[in-house]
């Protein structure tokens, strides 16, 4: 099964980059949690389910070009995956460019997302709050 839950992680990340919110969202547990450890100071750190984490995700593509995630590894930890991966985007109206380097952790099960967790500093922090390290 590890193997399948890699497959839908990365298959997530290819639909968030083509912005194909709603075939990216049937992956996902309608009851998903979604945590980022960086979110704005005017936006709730967790988020709970499906159609909230679309909302972001569409907010974010709104407010960012290029918006996306390139994946740079992969560990299997079985039912986790984490990715270190590096988020990217300019601001639409700043022109500021976002750049960021962060370890991703992504639970499945059943073949579904059910907590995405984004932004911890180094992939042997996140290995530590799954308690692999």
């Amino acid at each position: 099964m590890s193997q399948e839950n890699v497959e839908v992680v990365l298959r997530g990340n290819e639909l968030l980059n083509g912005g194909a919110w709603d075939e990216l969202l049937r992956l996902c547990d309608p009851e998903l949690e979604f945590c980022d450890l960086h979110s704005a100071a005017d936006t709730t750190q967790i988020l709970k389910g499906a159609d909230s984490l679309k909302a972001q995700l569409i907010s974010w593509s709104e407010a960012l070009e290029d918006f996306g995630a390139e994946v740079c590894e992969v560990v299997d930890a079985d039912p986790f995956v984490i990715c270190d991966a590096r988020w990217h985007g300019t601001g639409r109206e700043s022109g500021a460019a976002i750049d960021a380097r962060q370890a991703d952790v992504y639970e499945v099960r059943n073949g579904r997302l059910i907590r995405v967790t984004l932004g911890y500093e180094t992939m042997a922090q996140a290995l530590k709050a799954v308690g692999l390290i």
